[in-house]
């Protein structure tokens, strides 16, 4: 570790057969990649504050992005395993990193050898029994995360500086006793509905996806289709992607669903104009028209913004519409996972005035922090705009030897 760190020895037990057991080894790809691209690519990743950044910068802070996911997720193997397992993403977050540690070296922030072995020596990861234990740091190291001490905690500085920075960003940001009380009851509000679904399974039948466009879509998106280790024969420090052949039936599933929700979104428009006609011309309710023709309504309970709704799918796009009705008003068309889904609005649902009364200081925190992140993203956009990249982040690998 540090050189003062390095120093202490803990010669504590530890059961290495349940520690392998419980840290399966998620090998960081990419850890040391070339750093040159090959010659017909561009010979840089890109440019930030007008100068370029290299591919090995780049390799590097893919390398911190992927061991920070790590550390985060080390106790959801298959959270880590989905983030891991998307080079677009990391990708991105590889870059946005870039960025922002320039920026904090721009603003001179400074991370003292003591703020970088506190929160080693906190860190869950290296914990047994609620004490650090340096031959589990360093087992970790080499085995799992694939970072000699001395990278590693340079790694770790850079973080804390960013960290440091997005704190310096957001530090103005307040946020209104309003804001609050419309935050809470976004997520708190329930609402229900009477409903027609224009389900896309009954529009599959009249779509297909040919072997050409699954081929596009597969090259386009090879990267949702890394293996699991378990299934991977590929090299320690790589990913195997599963053969076209392999995935074809199922990218023409999916892209013949996609298509079917469309026909499905098309004939909810057609269905409402006729639905409005009736319910004006002949001053049906909302139900009675649907029946006229020969459309299902069903009701739904009380539902709150985060909830599944079996049939139809997350109920964001369902929520966002229904803020906007009055009890008894009628929706037009809305996409949904299943397909599409108009409705009236039966009843809303206030939020509990008393639980928000004690949740309010808690609640208060929440609603800050997350001003803040969509201060920050809007922030990190700005960067990304007068900074430039050269490269496709699905598949950033092709540029090295």
């Amino acid at each position: 570790m540090l050189k003062i760190f390095r120093q202490k020895h803990v010669t504590k037990f530890v059961l290495w057969a349940i520690l392998i057991l419980i840290l399966p080894a998620f090998v960081i790809w990419g850890t040391g990649a070339g750093g040159r691209s090959k010659d017909k690519g561009p010979t840089f990743a890109g440019t930030i504050h007008g100068k370029k950044v290299s591919f090995d910068e780049f390799a590097n802070s893919l390398t911190s992005v992927r061991c920070q996911v790590i550390m985060n997720y080390f106790n959801q193997p298959k959270v880590m395993e989905t983030f891991l397992s998307s080079k677009a993403f990391i990708g991105k977050l590889g870059w946005d990193r870039l960025l922002m540690v320039k920026e904090a070296r721009k603003a001179k922030i400074k991370i003292a050898d003591a703020d970088v072995i506190r929160y080693i020596r906190s860190h869950p990861i290296f914990l047994r029994n609620g004490q650090f234990d340096d031959r589990v740091y360093a087992y970790i190291l080499r085995h799992n995360i694939g970072l000699d001490p001395r990278s590693f905690e340079e790694m770790v500085r850079e973080n804390l500086g960013v960290q440091k920075l997005n704190a310096m960003v957001t530090k103005d940001i307040t946020i209104s006793d309003e804001e609050i009380v419309e935050s809470y009851r976004k997520e708190n509000e329930k609402f229900k509905i009477s409903y027609i679904l224009f389900a896309s399974e009954g529009f599959v039948e009249k779509t297909a996806a040919s072997d050409a466009e699954a081929q596009e879509y597969y090259d386009d998106h090879k990267s949702e289709f890394t293996l699991p280790p378990k299934e991977s024969s590929a090299a320690p420090g790589s990913q195997a992607v599963a053969s076209f052949d392999d995935v074809k039936a199922s990218v023409k599933a999916f892209l013949a669903e996609g298509k079917a929700r469309k026909l499905a979104v098309q004939f909810s428009n057609d269905q409402y104009g006729k639905l409005k006609d009736l319910m004006d011309k002949e001053k049906l309710a909302f139900e009675a028209a649907a029946a006229k023709l020969g459309l299902k309504t069903q009701e739904s309970g009380f539902f709150l913004r985060s909830e599944y709704l079996d049939g139809i799918g997350d109920s964001v796009g369902i929520i966002d519409t229904a803020v906007t009705l009055k009890a008894g008003e009628i929706s037009g068309p809305v996409e949904a996972r299943k397909g599409a889904v108009i409705f009236r609005l039966v009843e809303t649902q206030a939020f509990d005035k008393e639980k928000f009364a004690k949740e309010k200081a808690s609640y208060t925190a929440k609603a800050l922090d997350a001003k803040k992140m969509l201060s920050l993203e809007d922030w990190l956009r700005g960067l990304e705009k007068i900074n430039a990249v050269n490269i496709d982040f699905k598949d950033y690998e092709k540029y090295y030897r």
